[in-house]
């Protein structure tokens, strides 16, 4: 998809992980015309990225899933602040291509628990390489 914005990728490995799922939220979400300036992988604990559509952002965390807001600050490598989040639903890791209806949905989405980042085994991670970068 020549013109699309994405992810570069991460020097950590550890949050290189989270790129090809990252990759395929933004295409959907560009697919869905939703209009998606930037894109970036975040610190760990928990891993993050963060979509900026223009004075809003989308930030995805490996704890809450997707949480929608005001865009205030953020920028590769430091933790995105918005302002009046709103956390969607369909859990930590949602098909990608869903990702544009739950932003209409907002939190009338079905909410979850959230994930704790430090989990170890609970099968987030064979999840999540299902969606490797290539």
């Amino acid at each position: 998809m020549i013109g699309h914005i994405r992810p570069l990728p991460h020097p950590d490995p550890f949050v290189e992980a989270t790129r090809g799922y990252i990759t395929r939220v933004g295409d959907a979400l560009q697919a869905g015309g939703v209009p998606l300036s930037e894109v970036w992988l975040d610190p760990c604990n928990p891993r993050d990225a963060t979509f900026v559509l223009g004075l809003q952002a989308l930030v995805w965390n490996e704890s809450e899933g997707f949480v929608l807001g005001e865009f205030v600050s953020g920028e590769p490598g430091v933790r995105t602040v918005l302002r009046d989040p709103v956390r969607l639903g369909d859990g930590v890791l949602p098909d990608p291509r869903t990702v544009p209806a739950l932003m209409t949905a907002g939190a009338e989405g079905s909410l979850t628990r959230p994930r704790p980042f430090t989990a170890g085994h609970d099968g987030f991670e064979d999840a999540l390489g299902r969606y490797s970068a290539s």
